[in-house]
């Protein structure tokens, strides 16, 4: 269980890694426009891609915590760190959901950190 921990957990830091890269480096493009199931014209405004660079680094922030917690952390605390910013995603992918009325946030962003806290509590 706990290799199937250790993964699930680099999963939810990879997803995080690619939101941030989407947020920060790919707005406007049509991928990150069906991606947020967002019109392109959306997107091209300055402000709309300010805010979403700013996103980006919240993201980038979740994925380099998951990875010190996992790795880098103390081993006292890796437990810990580790749910605590999968709690931070979960938070996370339900703010997305309820602020954004797309529930598929859920499926796609707290489902694999749900499974990855499941996987690490079991370890």
């Amino acid at each position: 269980m706990k290799i199937l921990s250790i993964l699930l957990v680099l999963l939810v830091a990879v997803e995080h890694f690619y939101i941030a890269y989407l947020e920060m480096c790919r707005i406007p493009s049509n991928k990150a426009a069906q991606i947020f199931d967002m019109p392109h014209e959306f997107m091209q405004q300055k402000r709309v891609q300010i805010m979403f660079s700013n996103q980006g680094l919240y993201n980038a922030f979740l994925a380099v915590g998951l990875l010190w917690a996992q790795f880098a952390a103390p081993a006292v605390a890796v437990y810990s760190a580790t749910l605590l910013f999968l709690g931070f995603v979960l938070l996370a992918a339900s703010w997305g959901a309820l602020s954004s009325g797309n529930k598929g946030i859920l499926w796609k962003q707290g489902l694999p950190a749900a499974l990855a806290a499941v996987a690490t509590i079991w370890a």
